[in-house]
């Protein structure tokens, strides 16, 4: 039994990493899915995959840290399918690094990407939801949430605002029958990985790497696939009692 059959799911950031093996899940498991990217070429591969697999799916550009393009994002996938069930937030980006080399243009583009994003996505995409009979909103956070990121105290700051957000709007919707849920993945090799080890030229990125898996009970990296079952389980009926809830992909790490 496919656990979305019927379902409309929107995911931003879907051309690479966490939303394109969640794309790949949710398609396969009966979604008709949304792909949300700036990258042109990564959204439209990652459609290109689900076809080719026998789902269905459109591509649609946008920046999500720009909110008339959120609205046009929503309204699209609304007008494309005519109802809308799921929006997970995933899309992010590395963000500058160190404080001392963040300028007011690297602060301003993170939060956009990751905090704006996700508010005003929710805003757009909950009277559509309300409309479908209730559904499921998913944010991508990151361990880097919940521990002190020395190298980037800009992209901890936009995840810790990420769970925060999950909870108040699951205070808020709970009795609108919308189930609002989080993911928080440990170390993972995805591109943003590749993105955060390029983003210093003084920092070793195997040093980095070395400690990362030193501070995972599980000594080792997890596959985006892995975080894209955790979503799946939260956004479908196995999760109906659900919401409020930062679910650790971690390997532990959280744990020590």
């Amino acid at each position: 039994m496919m656990k979305l059959r019927g379902k409309v799911a929107l995911i931003t950031g879907a051309g690479s990493g966490f939303g394109r093996a969640g794309s790949l899940l949710f398609a396969k498991e009966g979604a008709k899915v949304v792909v949300v990217d700036i990258n042109v070429k990564g959204g439209q591969e990652t459609v290109r995959l689900i076809k080719e697999s026998g789902g269905e799916a459109i591509y649609i550009h946008a920046d999500v840290g720009i909110v008339a393009e959120l609205e046009k994002m929503i309204k699209t996938a609304v007008g494309t399918y005519e109802k809308l069930n799921i929006f997970w937030h995933n899309a992010g980006n590395a963000g500058p690094g160190r404080i001392e080399k963040t300028t007011e243009e690297d602060f301003d583009r993170t939060l956009a990407v990751h905090v704006k994003g996700g508010f005003f996505g929710s805003k757009f995409a909950i009277p559509e939801i309300k409309k479908s009979g209730g559904g499921s909103i998913l944010f991508t956070t990151s361990f880097s949430g919940y521990r002190p990121s020395l190298g980037s105290p800009t992209y901890s700051i936009a995840k810790a605002s990420l769970a925060i957000l999950t909870r108040c709007l699951a205070v808020q919707l709970g009795k609108e029958n919308i189930r609002v849920n989080c993911i928080a993945p440990g170390s993972n090799k995805t591109g943003l990985f590749a993105a955060f080890m390029s983003r210093d030229p003084n920092v070793d990125p195997m040093l980095v790497e070395k400690r990362l898996l030193e501070a995972t009970p599980m000594g080792r990296h997890g596959e985006p696939e892995e975080a894209a079952k955790a979503a799946l389980y939260l956004v479908s009926d196995d999760a109906s009692y659900v919401t409020g809830v930062v679910l650790a992909i971690d390997g532990g790490m959280l744990a020590t």
